[in-house]
């Protein structure tokens, strides 16, 4: 049985790393990531490890949406690095299309204090 009860719901499934002879950043795949509009209501949950796919220092997360990659980023705009988001904590935020400017998921219930979002 497939119950869509929560349509904002999404799970992280899948991490890749992003770069080839350098990590530069790490991908989320993550369940119903299309049709998503600018201002969703956004719930993420990491299910798995980034220890299994980060080698070295903490690297900026991307998320897939709508086919596309974007930023993820902590409530002051700064992105998130592998080393900030705990396994199954659920995350709280918003999905933003500017009218300018790239697309981006933000987390509204990261750490407080903006020096947290640097590696």
């Amino acid at each position: 049985m497939n119950c869509n009860c929560n349509p904002n719901f999404h799970k992280v499934t899948a991490l890749a790393s992003v770069g080839e002879t350098t990590q530069t950043g790490v991908l989320m795949t993550v369940t119903n990531d299309t049709n998503i509009a600018s201002l969703d209501y956004f719930e993420l949950v990491l299910c798995t490890n980034p220890g299994g796919v980060v080698t070295g220092a903490p690297v900026p997360y991307t998320i897939e949406i709508n086919g596309a990659a974007v930023a993820l980023n902590n409530k002051y705009g700064l992105p998130i690095y592998t080393n900030r988001l705990h396994t199954r904590k659920r995350y709280y935020g918003s999905y933003v299309v500017p009218s300018e400017g790239d697309p981006y998921v933000i987390l509204w219930n990261t750490p407080d204090n903006p020096a947290m979002a640097v590696p």
